[in-house]
């Protein structure tokens, strides 16, 4: 049996007006894409109002404008919405050490309780594997011929990390001995943690 047969995790991506929340960046686009039985399921996307001006150069990355985001659902009502839908379920991110601090963010704003989720972080997995260097996502997805997404956007990029996740997951189990998602996301963080530039 899989370790992926009986489990249901999200797949997340955010987009930013920038690097750090800390220093007044914000979201402006949010995703997730149901992983149910090792099949990619529900997805559900939504822009987010800022509160800020979106800088053009996030905008030449992501291709998201102020006026794109000038009727969309402030911070608050996308947290609440959001984290309900997370729950208590694993949640699959490439790179997590850029989109958690966001959600962290999002969440307090929202009045919604922190997020204590099982993290899997796919770029750790990817490292894991092939190494340090092309594991970007848009590297990974031509690699393995995913099928063509909208790069830099949120629900595109889920959608690429959700299918990233059941490659490398099922190469972790095959290759590693990895037996259940609890010991994937730990072994995620933990090269994660080794491969961090300092």
């Amino acid at each position: 049996m899989s370790l992926l047969s009986e489990v249901t995790v999200l797949a997340v991506d955010t987009e930013t007006t920038g690097m750090d929340p800390a220093v007044g960046a914000r979201l402006v686009e949010v995703a997730h894409v149901r992983i149910t039985a090792g099949a990619l399921a529900e997805e559900w996307s939504s822009l987010v109002k800022p509160g800020v001006p979106i800088p053009i150069e996030a905008s030449r990355v992501h291709g998201i404008s102020d006026a794109m985001v000038a009727d969309a659902p402030a911070m608050a009502e996308v947290g609440r919405t959001w984290r309900a839908a997370l729950a208590d379920h694993p949640l699959v991110f490439h790179n997590a050490p850029f989109d958690l601090p966001f959600l962290v963010h999002l969440f307090r704003e929202a009045g919604e309780p922190p997020l204590t989720n099982p993290i899997v972080d796919t770029l750790g997995l990817a490292r894991g594997l092939f190494g340090s260097s092309g594991n970007k996502l848009g590297e990974l997805a031509t690699r393995f011929q995913f099928p063509s997404e909208t790069a830099h956007r949120a629900l595109g990029d889920t959608r690429t990390t959700a299918r990233l996740f059941l490659e490398l997951a099922g190469r972790w189990e095959r290759e590693k001995g990895v037996r259940s998602i609890m010991e994937l996301a730990a072994v995620s963080q933990d090269v994660m943690r080794a491969t961090a530039r300092r």
